[in-house]
């Protein structure tokens, strides 16, 4: 969901393993004496305490190892990855042969979305020592983020060769067989990838996981950009995982019981209570579900962002941070006797998935977040808006699809914009404005018809990684020729930039494949108009929904022909393009603050818990 400027390209993923042990070794007795309070302060969640403890260590001893080791730990957990990332830097130049650091720094690199640079800082622990599992890991995981799955496979196949643990063996094989492409050289490789994946599955875990999140395994992102049918696949996952792992499949003791004469308790598990695509299709329900009928809690997974927004999902409801261990995390939850717990999407992170896998309340729902089934039995509703699926639809997933009337979500509309200065104003800009593995090589055909059609036209993107944005576009040189020099990619960039680019394209162009979510209605609320050509699943037919909400259809077309007519009737024919720009900007507000939806929802829960208790 949503475009890439705002850094949301990387799913959530495993936890990072601890990097140093905490025991102090310092000849100085007063700087282990802080080094102590300031662990102690961490164990007990105090971050602030035990900054203030680092501080005053430092300023006696800047150089003291223990505690500069802590203060990148605690500086992490308090979400200052740049202070963190300064304390690598000086032990990287006081300890040089010291490999833990630079894998440190690069799972913050990582935090930040800069997987380029934390492949250098793996790279350079594997220099220092080439058999380290840590940084092996990491540089695995940067890899697969960024799309480079042939690489990230044979790391993650050396990985497996030095280890002697059968069940970390076994589950580093999984995971390569995991591994998909992000930007696909073409549509054979998907292919490989896919059966590559399935024939792990088929063959079953070679051994049991204790617990496979520590492990670093979890859902099949990528597969759902590929634009096939993935239930089966995602059904076969979750049997994997159950076998491999039956404490997953657990069922809370209250579960089927209800109290009468109090209000349904609902729980909201997330990592996204931030300004992630997720986290705004999630707020309106935080903040006006009817607390007569309702009452909310709100489950934090374990390595989630904080920004600007979080402060106002704090305010909607309480937040319960989950620890990081599905078992004691399936407990917290377990506590609070839910009749309704609810994912706003289950797919992106990996906590969330294995969290799903039980039953911790008497109805269970997921929102299309990540808009694909689950493939996980104890996931009951699928809720999901009518005007964005096909006939049959049904099929798509294992859950019971429930067909929203409304949008299902209650949004705000964009704030304010800055100039879109990167684009060239002199030539027509079609902007597609998502991230760069939306963008399915069934695609590419049409966009070299548009260059074609238009001489003078000029197609924008917004990079995703050094990697995917050089297979994109040797890709597409392969269809465009020489018109691969009107093909722009773009430099991530801030929200409200991002924004003044949409909002000075000529048009916006949607992927069939994999349709814009919050990215379209920032192109509607901004009035730019955007092609849409209605995809084969309910993942490439958002925009569909919203221009029906709107009651617009000039701009939804069904074939490539008519897409690349329409792309350029808005930018050429000045009577259409008023046309069409005027209908946006007379109905867009009917995509916005839609407290109806959040009425609808609350009737599907109470309809769902009436027939189960």
């Amino acid at each position: 969901m949503g475009g890439p400027a705002r850094g949301q390209g990387n799913p959530t993923h495993s936890p990072r393993r601890s990097w140093y042990a905490t025991g102090m070794t310092d000849s100085q007795a007063s700087t282990a004496e802080f080094a102590a309070r300031a662990a102690g302060a961490f164990r007990a969640g105090n971050l602030r305490e035990a900054l203030t403890e680092i501080a005053a260590g430092l300023a006696m001893a800047p150089n003291d190892l223990p505690l500069l080791r802590l203060l990148a730990d605690v500086a992490e957990a308090a979400n200052d990855i740049g202070r963190a990332l300064k304390a690598c830097r000086q032990l990287a130049a006081l300890s040089p042969r010291d490999p833990l650091v630079h894998v440190k720094a690069g799972r913050l690199r990582m935090r930040l979305f800069d997987n380029a640079g934390a492949a250098a800082d793996f790279n350079a622990a594997l220099a220092i020592d080439q058999n380290n599992t840590h940084a092996m890991d990491g540089l695995a995981d940067a890899l697969r983020i960024d799309g480079a799955a042939d690489e990230a496979r044979a790391i993650l196949l050396r990985r497996a060769e030095v280890t002697g643990d059968k069940e970390l063996r076994a589950a580093t094989k999984f995971k390569a067989a995991l591994t998909q492409p992000a930007v696909a050289r073409d549509a054979a490789e998907f292919a490989a990838a896919r059966e590559r994946f399935a024939a792990a599955l088929a063959a079953g875990p070679e051994s049991a996981f204790s617990n496979p999140w520590r492990l670093g395994l979890g859902p099949n992102f990528y597969l759902g950009y590929q634009a096939q049918d993935d239930r089966s696949l995602q059904e076969a996952l979750a049997r994997y995982y159950t076998a491999a792992s039956p404490a997953l499949v657990q069922t809370a003791a209250h579960v089927g019981a209800r109290g009468t004469g109090r209000p349904i308790r609902v729980g909201i598990v997330s990592n996204f209570y931030s300004a992630h695509t997720v986290g705004y299709l999630t707020f309106g329900l935080a903040a006006h579900l009817d607390r007569r009928r309702f009452e909310l809690t709100l489950f934090r997974t374990p390595g989630a962002a904080q920004d600007g927004e979080t402060p106002r999902f704090l305010k909607a409801a309480p937040l319960v941070d989950l620890p990081a261990d599905l078992t004691a995390a399936r407990a917290k939850i377990a506590e609070a006797r839910l009749d309704v717990l609810h994912y706003p999407e289950i797919g992106m992170d990996h906590f969330a998935y294995f969290l799903a896998f039980a039953r911790l309340a008497t109805v269970q729902s997921v929102a299309w977040g990540h808009p694909i089934t689950t493939g996980l039995p104890n996931i009951d509703l699928f809720l999901s808006v009518d005007a964005m699926e096909p006939p049959g639809a049904e099929a798509h997933y294992c859950e019971k699809l429930v067909r929203l009337r409304g949008l299902s979500f209650a949004g705000e509309t964009s704030p304010v914009a800055d100039p879109g200065v990167e684009l060239d104003s002199t030539r027509p800009a079609y902007l597609c404005a998502q991230s760069l593995f939306k963008i399915h090589p069934d695609f590419d055909d049409a966009l070299a018809q548009l260059l074609r059609r238009d001489r003078d036209g000029v197609v924008y993107f917004f990079s995703y990684s050094p990697h995917a944005d050089a297979i994109l576009k040797a890709r597409l040189r392969q269809h465009l020729g020489g018109d691969i020099e009107r093909v722009r990619i773009l430099p991530r960039t801030t929200p409200r930039k991002f924004l003044g680019i949409v909002r000075a394209a000529d048009v916006a162009l949607d992927v069939p494949q994999w349709s814009g979510g919050k990215t379209s209605l920032e192109a509607l609320s901004a009035g730019t108009p955007i092609v849409h050509w209605p995809g084969e699943f309910m993942r490439g037919r958002h925009t569909l929904a919203f221009y029906r909400r709107m009651g617009v259809d000039a701009p939804v077309v069904q074939s490539s022909a008519a897409y690349v007519d329409v792309a350029t009737r808005l930018v050429h024919d000045k009577g259409f393009r008023a046309n069409v720009r005027g209908q946006i900007a007379a109905n867009s507000a009917r995509l916005f603050n839609d407290a109806a939806s959040i009425r609808e929802i609350e009737d599907v829960w109470e309809a769902a818990l009436a027939a189960r208790t």
